[in-house]
């Protein structure tokens, strides 16, 4: 039985063998023929991985295109929703960094490309820090009457948000208009953010965004314009120099009996340090007014004009 099984086996076995190579060859052309290999791409959403807590995150993509080789097969059943990519930041650091993609593929495909292959990500560090308010006063009261008091129940202001923009408040400031009044009033006087332009900061939160002011009017004193006259200090650093101070108010109107005021050629600002100055800068300052003097604004900006020393 064996010896008969291995004749029939043996018998014009090159050509068995041949035929067999051949239908290996043929069925690996029709395979290859009907589900070649073939390229694809997929857009997929980028999935951050590891953000670190208390910073404000910005990256400059939020897709990535992967673009795979495999079969006419694979394709047919596989969607977007099967390929991953994400970005991981467990080794942040603050600021701008390239990070690499990973990706995830499903069986059977061949990575040929990503793009982008890193994104560049910003964490800026949230951060909270406390301003003075100040509030600049605008417009005349009725004829005959004159600002005795301004009070403000809120000067401490939180500002809060991204350190790059936090770093640009120069001072918080808000504003009272006295137009036409002819009495004591009360209001409710929002609060900017400026930085040492002058321009609104955006983007950041404060606490409170408004405080509340009472002003109290006097009738029957004498008002007088005078120039207002800057008090640096002289902490300036070493390697600066002090090019000059101007004040905006230059001058301003004063009010109180005719006996003192008749006497005052000008008002001076509190003193000011000059330590922090590093270019130039304006930042508001409070003026000294003399007992039983008052004015419309008891705050003046001060511009600080700084070179190199030579």
């Amino acid at each position: 039985m064996m010896t008969r099984l291995r004749s029939i086996v043996q018998h014009n076995l090159p050509a068995k063998i041949a035929a067999l190579i051949v239908a290996v060859v043929l069925w690996l052309y029709v395979m290859n023929d009907q589900n070649p290999a073939i390229d694809g791409s997929y857009t997929v959403p980028v999935t951050i991985e590891n953000a670190p807590n208390g910073y404000l995150m910005n990256a400059a993509d939020d897709t990535v295109t992967i673009r795979v080789r495999g079969s006419r097969s694979l394709f047919v059943s596989a969607d977007a929703s099967d390929f991953h990519a994400r970005v991981n930041l467990s080794d942040f650091i603050e600021g701008d960094k390239l990070y690499a993609v990973e990706t995830v593929i499903p069986y059977g495909f061949e990575l040929v490309s990503v793009s982008p292959d890193k994104i560049d990500v910003n964490l800026d560090r949230m951060v909270q820090k406390t301003f003075k308010a100040a509030l600049t006063v605008g417009g005349s009261p009725a004829s005959g009457f004159t600002v005795d008091k301004v009070t403000q129940e809120n000067e401490a202001v939180t500002v809060e948000g991204p350190r790059s923009l936090v770093n640009q408040v120069a001072h918080i400031a808000g504003h009272i208009n006295l137009s036409g009044q002819s009495s004591d009033y009360t209001a409710t006087v929002p609060l900017f953010a400026l930085n040492s332009d002058g321009r609104e900061v955006a983007g950041i939160t404060l606490t409170p965004s408004a405080t509340e002011i009472s002003v109290k009017l006097v009738r029957g004193l004498t008002r007088k314009v005078v120039e207002v006259q800057a008090h640096p200090q002289s902490d300036l650093a070493p390697n600066l120099k002090l090019e000059g101070v101007t004040v905006e108010p230059a001058r301003i109107e004063i009010a109180g009996t005719e006996d003192v005021v008749s006497k005052i050629t000008s008002i001076g600002t509190e003193e000011f340090s000059l330590a922090q100055v590093r270019e130039t800068e304006k930042r508001q300052v409070k003026l000294v007014l003399p007992a039983g003097v008052t004015a419309a604004d008891s705050n003046v900006t001060v511009e600080i004009k700084v070179g190199a020393m030579q």
